[in-house]
C-alpha cells in the first residue's frame, strides 16, 4: 500500500533501516570502552543487534530487573543477549535498595523523580560503569515512531468522542462522568474508563490528552488536593505544553508526536542524562540523531499505528535482526513493582510519612484528601499508585533540598571538594 505521498510502505521500512544503521554506526565512534543498555524491549534490542552487526565482535550489554519476576524484563534481555552473542551483565534491585536510594537520586535529579524507572536506570548505569564508559540506549523511538499505546488510543478515542458529543447532550455526559467517578467500580475498571471519552472532556484538549496521560492529578483533582493558598500560586501546569500543541501542524498523530518531542521527551532525556551521569557514564541515543528524526516525521500516520500498536515501521525494519518473540511482544515500558509493593506494609509507612505533622505543616495539601486517597487505594476502589508516588517524591525532595536531610549528600560534597587542590579563596 502507498501513503498519502504516493510512496509505498516498503520505502519507509528500507530507508528507516538504512538511516538507523548509519546513526548507530556514527554513535559507536569512541576512544573508550562502549556497551549497550538492553532492556529486552524492541528499541534497545534493535540498537544492541545493530551494534553487534556493525562491530563484528562480542559487545557488552547491561540489564536491570527486580526480585519480583512478574515485573522484570530480564528474561527477554537474556534472550536477546543469547541471540546476538553479547557478553551480558545483570543487576537485580530489591525493594529496600529502591527506597533507600530515593533521596540520593532525587538530589542528583535536582527535582522530584517523575518515573520509578529512574531508579532502575541509575542501578544499571552503575553496573555498566564497572566495565565501560559509554553506552548506547533505545530512548527516542516511541516519541518519533508512535510507540506508546496512548497515540493509537487517542486517535480512536478522538474519533468516537466526536460522535458521542454530537448525539449525547452535555448535561447527560456530565451526569455519566460523575456517576463513573462516584460509582462502586473496581480500581482496574475505573482506571480503564478514566482513559476514555466517557470520563475525559473531548471539548478540552488539556483534559482529553494531558490530564489523561501525563498528570497524576487532573486539573480538577489538583484543585481539590491543594490548599487554598497553594492552589492560588500553582499556575497553569499545561501552559508550556499547550503552546507546543497549538504550534503543531498536520494530522492528529503528527501533532501528538511533535508535542511530545518538545515536552515529554525532554523530561525523559533529562532523566537519562542525570541518572547516567550520577554513575559517571555517558549515554548516547541513536534514535534521536537528527537525520533519523527528520525522516520519521515524514512517515504517514497510517504506516505508524495499527489497532492499538505502534512502531510498525521499526518492527518491519529490524525483524531480520531479532527473534519475532522480541519484535512483536507487548510493550512493558521499563516496569517497576510499585503497585505490588503498595499491597504490603509499605503503603502504611508512606501514609504515615505523608500525614505526619512535619509534612502537613508545609501547608500544600488537604489532609482529608490524602486520607481519602489512601483509603480508596487500600480498599482497591481506586488505583492511586501513581499519585502516591508523586506525593512521596515531592515530600522527599523537600526534605532533601529544604530541610537538608541527606547525610550522604554532605559526604559526597566533602569528597568532591577534597579532590580540588588547595588555593587562595576566590573573591566575588
Amino acid at each position: 500500500p502507498a501513503g498519502n505521498d504516493g510512496r509505498p510502505r516498503a520505502h519507509y521500512i528500507k530507508t528507516y533501516r538504512e538511516l538507523l544503521e548509519e546513526c548507530v554506526a556514527s554513535h559507536l565512534m569512541s576512544d573508550v570502552p562502549l556497551g549497550v543498555f538492553l532492556s529486552g524491549g524492541l528499541d534497545s534490542s534493535a540498537v544492541a543487534a545493530l551494534t553487534s552487526k556493525i562491530r563484528g565482535e562480542q559487545i557488552e550489554t547491561f540489564s536491570v530487573g527486580y526480585d519480583e519476576e512478574a515485573y522484570s524484563e530480564l528474561p527477554y534481555a537474556r534472550e536477546v543477549a543469547r541471540h546476538i552473542g553479547s557478553r551480558h551483565h545483570e543487576v537485580r534491585l530489591s525493594r529496600q535498595e529502591f527506597f533507600d536510594s530515593l533521596p540520593k537520586l532525587i538530589w542528583h535529579e535536582d527535582e522530584p523523580i517523575v518515573w520509578p524507572s529512574s531508579v532502575s536506570l541509575y542501578f544499571v548505569a552503575r553496573l555498566a560503569r564497572e566495565r565501560v564508559t559509554v553506552v548506547l540506549t533505545g530512548e527516542g523511538s516511541d516519541e518519533t515512531l508512535a510507540g506508546y499505546t496512548r497515540y493509537a488510543w487517542t486517535l480512536q478515542n478522538s474519533r468516537i468522542d466526536r460522535v458521542y458529543r454530537s448525539i449525547v447532550p452535555s448535561a447527560l455526559r456530565e451526569l455519566l462522568r460523575q456517576g463513573i467517578a462516584a460509582g462502586p467500580l473496581g480500581s482496574s475498571l475505573h482506571r480503564k474508563l478514566e482513559h476514555t471519552f466517557l470520563v475525559r472532556d473531548g471539548a478540552s484538549w488539556p483534559s482529553f490528552y494531558f490530564d489523561n496521560f501525563y498528570s497524576a492529578f487532573s486539573s480538577a483533582e489538583a484543585a481539590e488536593l491543594l490548599t487554598a493558598s497553594a492552589h492560588a500560586t500553582a499556575g497553569d501546569a499545561y501552559r508550556g505544553s499547550m503552546q507546543h500543541w497549538e504550534h503543531s501542524t498536520g494530522d492528529l498523530l503528527h501533532r501528538l508526536l511533535y508535542t511530545d518531542i518538545k515536552t515529554y521527551l525532554v523530561e525523559l532525556l533529562m532523566k537519562q542524562d542525570q541518572m547516567s551521569m550520577a554513575a559517571s557514564i555517558e549515554s548516547r541515543v541513536p534514535f534521536l540523531d537528527h537525520v533519523l528524526v527528520e525522516f520519521a516525521a515524514t512517515i504517514p500516520a497510517e504506516f505508524s499505528t495499527r489497532g492499538l500498536a505502534g512502531k510498525h515501521i521499526l518492527k518491519a525494519a529490524v525483524q531480520d535482526l531479532l527473534p519475532k518473540s522480541i519484535v512483536y511482544r507487548q510493550k512493558m515500558g521499563f516496569p517497576t513493582p510499585w503497585a505490588y509493593w503498595l499491597l504490603g506494609p509499605q503503603l502504611d509507612e508512606l501514609e504515615t510519612m505523608l500525614l505526619e505533622p512535619r509534612t502537613t505543616a508545609r501547608g500544600l495539601f488537604r489532609r482529608e484528601v490524602i486520607q481519602r486517597l489512601f483509603a480508596q487505594h487500600r480498599a482497591r476502589r481506586r488505583d492511586h499508585g501513581n499519585r502516591i508516588w508523586r506525593l512521596l517524591n515531592l515530600e522527599t525532595w523537600m526534605r532533601v533540598f529544604l530541610d537538608g536531610e541527606l547525610p550522604a549528600r554532605d559526604q559526597e560534597i566533602r569528597e568532591n571538594l577534597a579532590a580540588f587542590p588547595a588555593g587562595p579563596a576566590a573573591s566575588i
